[in-house]
């Protein structure tokens, strides 16, 4: 038996497809979703999303957005997405060090917690890009 599985991003279809299990980046942790799993639904957070299919793992980074699960049925409707060949390693670093710099002397409590949020976003698309 297996689960199928949609991921979709405002840009494009990213995944669809039979899978064995999956572990998706919730907004309060991992969440795994296996075969007979029951109907759930939950905010995504920032993390890479790991879609397994034998001893195949496709993994891509997702910020937010909502998973649904129904009759091994999932759904993902992420926010954004990064596949890991779309990751520009340079770039990603540089945008990094800025962001750790604003962090040293945020405007408020607003543009700490975005600075947070991206600060947290750009190391997981540098864990896609190893």
């Amino acid at each position: 038996m297996s689960i199928t599985c949609r991921v979709v991003s405002p840009e494009r279809p990213l995944f669809e497809g039979e899978v064995e299990h999956l572990i998706a980046p919730g907004a309060l942790g991992e969440v795994g979703i296996y075969e007979m799993h029951a109907p759930f639904i939950t905010k995504l957070g920032s993390g890479v999303l790991r879609l397994h299919t034998g001893s195949e793992v496709k993994r891509l980074a997702v910020r937010g957005g909502f998973l649904e699960v129904k009759d091994d049925d999932v759904t993902m409707l992420v926010t954004k997405a990064v596949l890991p060949g779309d990751v520009d390693r340079q770039t990603v670093e540089r945008e990094l060090a800025e962001t750790v710099e604003e962090l040293q002397h945020p405007g408020n409590d607003e543009h700490f917690a975005e600075l947070l949020e991206r600060r947290g976003w750009l190391e997981v698309c540098l864990r896609m890009h190893r």
